[in-house]
């Protein structure tokens, strides 16, 4: 068998350590790859693969059709083909408007990820696999920290995105966007752009083409620096993590219940916690209610709310008010999500 190309070593090598660290899958694993037809997604498509054999995963593809933009269904068709092709089963998920409507609440880019993860997640479940890999790199954590930097977003946004999350991977967060388009290039596969990344509206992209670009040419290597920052600031996310769990669970104890779909928090014993517990605290019982957490400035109006009497806060995603002794959290109303 010819040697896989260094392009293509490089990745698998850094996915492979990753995965190392993180101790999944394991052999006799089911691991569904999300491919959008992209070059990190190939790449991931690509190096999973060369893993795969030896380690005894079960890989299978699974891909989205937003159904929001010309090109997208063709960019779906490609993706099933080529795996197709490689000799992986294949999973197509179209998105309906009633699929971003069910997640309207989270306003229109979270209802759009929300809907593709459902959707990914369900394609995962049909072809028998309990694991799923995205392609993000390392670009794409140093964008999420300077995304997270500009919204307030505190330490925990400092964290970016971990390797695992549940039952989900990251295993390229080590490796350039540049050196998944070197990969594709040397296993000779034609990848898709998606015009919506080269749109200047949303403001990742615009981190993307102006901001990351523009620290590079300040500070060059700033990409890494951003990315390791991410790591540092998740080892001690996750070493606070057990404290800020048994935090929840002791405040929810002694709240009276909320409205369904929200999680209350008693007020006096959020009072008593120390400030920065508190808002670790706050924004776990956000995520937890299955809101967005809130940026920094929220959270620290959500902890006040635990001194006063009446009070609500809101932000892009979520919703907090006092309740009796409580500070209920939650989604923000329908009504108001729609507007973001």
């Amino acid at each position: 068998m010819a040697r896989a190309p260094a392009a293509l070593r490089l990745v698998a090598d850094r996915a492979a350590r990753a995965l190392a660290a993180v101790g999944v899958p394991v052999a006799g694993d089911g691991l569904a790859l999300a491919v959008s037809g992209g070059a990190d997604s190939l790449a991931l498509l690509h190096a999973m693969r060369t893993l795969a054999g030896p380690r005894g995963w079960r890989l299978a593809v699974v891909t989205v059709d937003h159904g929001l933009r010309s090109g997208s269904a063709a960019d779906a068709a490609f993706v099933v083909d080529h795996a197709k092709a490689l000799g992986l089963d294949a999973g197509l998920e179209t998105l309906a408007p009633a699929d971003l409507a069910r997640h309207r609440r989270a306003g229109q880019e979270g209802a759009a990820r929300a809907a593709r993860y459902e959707a990914l997640w369900r394609a995962a479940g049909e072809l028998g696999c309990g694991w799923l890999a995205t392609g993000h790199t390392l670009d794409d954590q140093a964008e999420t920290v300077l995304l997270q930097l500009l919204r307030g977003a505190g330490p925990d946004g400092l964290a970016g995105m971990s390797v695992r999350s549940g039952r989900l991977l990251r295993p390229l967060l080590g490796v350039r966007r540049a050196q998944t388009r070197d990969c594709c290039a040397a296993v000779g596969v034609d990848w898709r752009e998606d015009p919506t990344n080269a749109e200047p509206g949303p403001l990742r992209n615009r981190v993307r083409q102006r901001l990351l670009p523009l620290l590079e040419e300040l500070r060059p290597g700033a990409t890494g620096a951003l990315a390791r920052t991410a790591a540092l600031a998740a080892d001690e996310r996750d070493w606070l993590d057990p404290l800020v769990a048994a935090a929840l669970a002791a405040s929810q104890a002694v709240a009276s219940a909320g409205p369904e779909g929200t999680v209350a928090l008693d007020a006096a014993a959020l009072a008593e916690l120390p400030v920065p517990l508190a808002r670790r605290v706050a924004r776990a019982a956000a995520r937890q209610a299955g809101a967005t957490p809130p940026d920094a400035e929220a959270t620290d109006r959500v902890v006040a709310l635990a001194a006063g009497p009446r009070g609500e806060v809101t932000w892009p995603g979520g919703r907090a008010w006092r309740h009796a002794a409580s500070v209920v959290l939650g989604l923000p109303p329908i009504d108001e999500a729609a507007r973001l």
